[in-house]
């Protein structure tokens, strides 16, 4: 049951979460989990429902650790709360920082749910922890976009009573400007869900990076994400081709979308048939802007290299316009990065310092993509050197409680580099980093590999990698 109100921002799911959702509330269980889905100019789009799983003592990285550093101390206790007060946001935003990362572009966590009693919900101190589990999310999937794009601040708050079994929808926005009241929202369920449109492409990196002397006390995680944010913020810049063609972006992706839903034979409601989305192939072509200050090598505490081709997705309404469309896949090709370097960053934690001199190759995780599950859309996982498709398919059980079959993982799209075809095309070498640095950063031609690599140089003479090595051992700090 659907209780409505005050009619207000329509936000739109398909009758099986309906189904979902009733079926958690007559268990009488409390669960708190994300909401997955795409914000339109005219409605909100709910794609999946993620549960928040019971918290692991490590599932905190340092980062999260420094904003809430009481988080794993109440982490350890590895109790599922049963109320919302009892619920540490901390848990709420981690959950969010590793769904974020499955989410192809388009989709983001556009709020949170809960199912519980009544007199759970409305309590102050529930209300209160509520709006800091949504800013403390909000935060976490705001800084993975390097500012290069607005994470928009209304939420959707779904309630689900134990007691009544009735789902309720409220909005809530974040902005400092705006007042902390609920809004009403105006919550329709609908038989197959949204028709969506599929937007790919691939894209080749080759990005250098010198490491600066003058930071000692910055981990390589936050020194990185500063050497990448001029590259993120260049490449919003780019010139977007949708299947070959240059349209406006107030032009709709697809100029022949139907206004009416398709309807079935007698069926009583409108059906939309859950048909396949619409592909289309998308070019990036960013400007090969020099994006590396020109100072001397004294300078200089190492080198970094990231190179190889980028595979992604996007996915957008029927209703979509170009411009919406390439916003979309500009966030997901940011996303995808900054992704696989705070992956790459987590796993150095448990690696020993090398005290080897001379570049060293680092494979951060390759993307894979999800179909299945009962979705409408695709999702993605990252998968470092030895995982397979079985460990894709466990992250979407445990972190999205979804079930997807092997063979409905598409591990093609990126495969394993050769390591000493990357290192005879990187041309890096202990005696000439002035040649490096010549080069700037740079864009041209494809990679001769479909991996992200990620190459861990010397930048001068008797300063090996090890010390980038001891400065990712410090984790996220």
């Amino acid at each position: 049951m659907v209780q409505g109100g005050v009619m207000g921002r329509v936000v739109v799911a398909d009758d099986a979460l309906q189904d979902r959702l009733t079926a958690q509330a007559k268990a009488g269980t409390f669960q708190i989990g994300l909401i997955i889905g795409q914000n339109t100019r005219e409605k909100d789009i709910i794609v999946h429902l993620a549960p928040t799983p019971v918290p692991d003592e490590g599932d905190l990285s340092s980062e999260d650790e420094e904003v809430m550093p009481s988080s794993r101390e109440e982490l350890s206790k590895n109790k599922y709360p049963d109320s919302l007060p009892k619920v540490v946001e901390g848990t709420v935003s981690q959950h969010a920082r590793q769904v974020v990362r499955m989410l192809p572009g388009g989709l983001d966590i556009i709020g949170v749910y809960v199912v519980t009693p009544q007199a759970d919900f409305t309590s102050s101190s529930s209300q209160s922890k509520l709006r800091l589990i949504l800013g403390a999310t909000h935060k976490t999937t705001s800084r993975i976009l390097l500012e290069t794009a607005e994470s928009k601040t209304e939420k959707v708050i779904l309630h689900v009573c134990t007691q009544s079994f009735k789902i309720v929808c409220k909005t809530l926005d974040l902005s400092p400007t705006e007042t902390s009241t609920q809004e009403n929202g105006d919550l329709k369920f609908q038989r197959g869900g949204s028709k969506w449109q599929q937007l790919s492409y691939a894209y080749n990196i080759n990005l250098n990076f010198w490491l600066p002397k003058d930071k000692p006390s910055q981990s390589l995680y936050k020194t990185i994400l500063t050497l990448i944010k001029p590259w993120a913020k260049s490449v919003t810049q780019s010139l977007i081709l949708i299947n070959s063609e240059n349209p406006e972006d107030e032009d709709l992706l697809d100029s022949s979308v139907e206004e009416k839903p398709t309807k079935k034979k007698g069926g009583n409601r409108g059906l939309m048939e859950l048909v396949p989305p619409k592909a289309y192939k998308v070019e990036i072509l960013d400007p090969c802007t020099t994006l590396v200050s020109s100072s001397g090598l004294n300078d200089m505490a190492g080198s970094i290299r990231l190179s190889g081709t980028l595979a992604g997705l996007a996915f957008l309404h029927n209703k979509a316009t170009v411009g919406e469309a390439r916003a979309a896949v500009l966030l997901d090709l940011v996303r995808s990065v900054v992704s696989r370097w705070e992956m790459h960053c987590d796993s150095l934690v448990e690696e020993p310092p090398s005290h080897l001199i001379g570049p060293i190759i680092h494979e951060p995780p390759r993307r894979v993509f999800l179909e299945g599950g009962g979705l409408p859309v695709s999702l993605c996982d990252y998968l470092f050197p030895g995982d397979s498709c079985g460990d894709a398919c466990q992250s979407a059980k445990e972190l999205l409680s979804l079930k997807i079959r092997k063979e409905h993982v598409d591990d093609s799209q990126e495969t394993l580099a050769d390591a000493s075809e990357v290192m005879c095309s990187a041309d890096i070498s202990v005696d000439g980093p002035e040649e490096l640095e010549s080069q700037g950063i740079s864009r041209e031609g494809p990679c001769s590999s479909t991996q992200l690599l990620l190459i861990l140089a010397v930048a001068a003479v008797g300063v090996g990698v090890s010390f980038v090595s001891l400065q990712g051992s410090q984790g996220l700090t």
